[in-house]
């Protein structure tokens, strides 16, 4: 506590200064004065008018006054001046004990941590409580925004507990730029130095156009020194002023241990005609177990409704679980080993043939033959077991895959050469629990040559061919589906291996890729283009098929990029291969000149793909502008172009802050194209945060829940 330090050591010099004046100050200490009397019979210390005092980092001053010994009373006639470190003591005629427990002053200023000014018209110590007596106390620069404090208290009394760090204010006037805003009869808070402390945080309130309006107000517990908790209730205030049938309340228990952490994030939701409470439930754990092993958890209890295009109207309870263990350097250097399980489970639903249960296990390593030559292996089996099956999808399936990987790379003088064998081996066993007819298992083996060239002929352009030799030796028709339907087409996607992602669905036939990346200055703008097409051996193959091409020749893929001053710009789309239109683009654009600002545009022709029927368009607008020092707008939007601008969002933000406070505003509209449980809402949120205070509650630092006191996030 810095007040605390700072009477201690006002202490010190008061009750070494007969020593000092007796056997010589020591090198640290430098007395400033014209007269000094020590009367040794009535043992009293005379200082004269402007005495100077320096020891170590603390200062101090005074007019005139007199130390008596022999009555344990210290007094100053006139102004003392005190300075220690980042905080300052002034005022006059000081009247006290020798070991300054108590004392009295008047006039007095006190500055903490080099920020909170208090000013006040009279002062008293008693123990570790110092009292002030019609107070003004701020923050805040004295001549800022508006040419007085942008906040600041008139204060009947306010007690500091030097041991707490703590100030109690009673009968209190807010005042905003010198206006009295509102009355407090008590209040109460922490200085930066203070342990943690439990308290309200900075509230929100949230205007719903149209609709009712609520209050976020969070409250924060201490629970012990690495445990804390956040209670942040939502308050909504129908017509009638009634919050109890619509409300929401988020509790989040954050823990931090030796080596790892875990958060218990729990939700209750009520909504107005609605009887119904839904309820959720949230851990996230991890742990280091030793410097090669570290073990993750996460799991979700529910019982709540969707908010995004759901079809149910009524709750679906369902749990999600996911544990792993990870560990390395097992059985070699850089090896890697995992163990996880996942599972999702609807308790009331009646498709439990969609919610699986999938325990896994992984092991890869890593070998490095010599400096061109490597070897990857990797082993993976799981299961997935599901309650029921149906035709086209088993009860359980076993799953087990076995890949072998051999690198071979090598420079020579204008050529890089990338070489790699792939040895793919699965083992599938289905088993359909309301047919065992349906009962089966199928095991493929697939090899893969690849040969990667970068020719690099000059410094513009650097053509790159790829051969990629595809050989299936053994493989099923009857293969399910488990991990492979995510499917792209863009020039990265291009020289993989195998364009599928996943290992259920490979690439059947072998193809040439080719292309070239270049690189080149335009008015010294430097231009980054990267194109690509592939010819299939084989015509009708399962990709090929995936992405609606019927030639040999597949489309073509297309990227760039530039950055012209501060404007960068990037592109990433895909050709029809005859008439070059284009089928999907992707295009994106930042600038932080005249401010920040980035754009996301995207677009997707219902024939890029087999299974896409409709063509899809989308907009990503967001800018960020700091008008002054003082003032920043921000605004965010998503629009889909292609169905009447539904669905639609969109938060307009307002910031107004200076050294002491910080005023957020915030306007967001949302609008769906679907017809089940999701409405439009419009919504005007605003906080208002002031340093040391919060919003009247109690202030504390952590690095649990939030950063430090006059961040932004503090508290929110």
């Amino acid at each position: 506590m810095q007040m605390s330090k700072l009477f201690l050591i006002v202490f010190i010099i008061i009750f070494f200064f007969k020593k000092l004046i007796s056997f010589g100050a020591n090198n640290d200490t430098y007395i400033n004065t014209t007269n000094i009397t020590y009367d040794e019979v009535e043992n009293i210390i005379e200082l004269a008018e402007n005495s100077k005092i320096n020891i170590n980092d603390t200062n101090i001053l005074v007019d005139r006054g007199i130390i008596d010994y022999g009555n344990e009373r210290v007094e100053v006639f006139g102004n003392f001046y005190l300075y220690q470190n980042q905080n300052i003591l002034s005022g006059k005629n000081l009247i006290g004990d020798t070991k300054l427990n108590n004392f009295s002053a008047i006039d007095v200023s006190y500055i903490y941590n080099n920020d909170l000014k208090i000013d006040s018209d009279k002062s008293k110590r008693s123990a570790n409580i110092v009292s002030f007596y019609n107070n003004f106390l701020t923050p805040c620069e004295l001549d800022g925004y508006f040419g007085c404090p942008t906040w600041s208290l008139r204060i009947d009394e306010t007690k500091y507990n030097i041991e707490k760090d703590k100030f109690v204010h009673f009968d209190t006037f807010l005042q905003i730029a010198d206006y009295k805003l509102f009355y407090l009869p008590y209040f109460s808070h922490y200085g930066t130095k203070a342990p943690r402390q439990k308290g309200f945080l900075t509230p929100t309130l949230e205007f719903t156009i149209g609709g009712n309006s609520g209050v976020y107000t969070p409250y924060y517990l201490p629970i012990k020194e690495n445990i804390d908790i956040k209670i942040t209730p939502k308050f909504i205030f129908s017509e009638n002023l009634n919050f109890i049938n619509n409300y929401s309340l988020n509790t989040i228990l954050n823990s931090k241990t030796s080596g790892g952490t875990y958060v218990l994030t729990m939700d209750n939701l009520k909504y107005e005609n609605n009887d119904n409470i839904n309820s959720s439930a949230r851990l996230n754990f991890r742990q280091v177990l030793d410097k090669n092993k570290i073990v993750y958890f996460e799991g979700v209890v529910t019982n709540s409704i969707s908010t995004t295009r759901s079809l149910n109207e009524e709750p679906v309870k369902f749990e999600n679980i996911y544990l792993r263990l990870d560990n390395y350097d097992l059985f070699s250097k850089n090896d890697y080993f995992s163990v996880e399980v996942s599972t999702v489970e609807a308790f009331d639903s009646t498709n439990v043939s969609l919610i699986p249960f999938t325990p896994k296990v992984n092991y890869q390593n890593n070998f490095k033959l010599n400096k061109n030559i490597s070897n990857y292996n990797e082993f993976n089996f799981a299961v997935i077991k599901r309650d029921e099956s149906q035709d086209n999808l088993a009860s359980e399936n076993n799953k087990l895959k076995i890949n072998n990987y051999i690198s071979i790379n090598n420079e020579f003088e204008n050529t890089k050469v990338y070489n790699k064998i792939s040895l793919l081996n699965g083992f599938n066993d289905y088993i359909f629990e309301h047919d065992n007819s349906l009962n089966r298992n199928d095991a493929f083996n697939h090899i893969i040559l690849s040969s990667d060239y970068f020719f690099n002929l000059n410094e513009i352009v650097k053509p790159r061919f790829k051969f990629i030799i595809n050989q299936e030796i053994n493989s099923s028709d009857d293969t399910i589906n488990e991990d492979s339907n995510t499917i792209t087409f863009n020039y990265q996607n291009s020289y993989s291996d195998n364009r599928f992602f996943g290992t259920d669905l490979r690439d059947n036939t072998s193809r040439l890729v080719y292309g070239f990346e270049s690189e080149f200055d335009i008015k010294n703008y430097k231009i980054n283009v990267n194109t690509s097409q592939s010819y299939d051996i084989k015509k009708n193959n399962n990709f090929s098929n995936k992405i609606n091409q019927t030639s040999f020749y597949s489309d073509l893929a297309l990227e760039a990029k530039t950055e012209i001053k501060k404007l960068k710009l990037s592109l990433d789309s895909r050709l029809d291969r005859s008439s070059l239109k284009s089928k999907e683009l992707n295009f994106s654009l930042y600038t932080e000149d005249p401010f920040n600002i980035s754009v996301n545009y995207h677009e997707t022709s219902k024939d890029a793909f087999s299974e896409k029927s409709n063509d899809t368009e989308y907009l990503g607008i967001g800018f960020e502008k700091e008008i002054n020092n003082n003032f920043l707008l921000t605004y965010q939007s998503s629009i889909d172009l292609r169905n009447n601008y539904s669905p639609y969002y969109d938060t307009f933000g307002i910031k107004v802050h200076d050294e002491c406070s910080e005023l957020r505003i915030q306007y967001s509209n949302r609008r769906y194209n679907d017809n089940y449980n999701t409405s439009p809402e419009e919504l005007i949120s605003v906080s208002f945060y002031m340093d040391y205070l919060g919003f009247f509650g109690y202030q504390q630092t952590t690095d649990l829940f939030f950063e430090e006191p006059g961040t932004i996030d503090y508290g929110l």
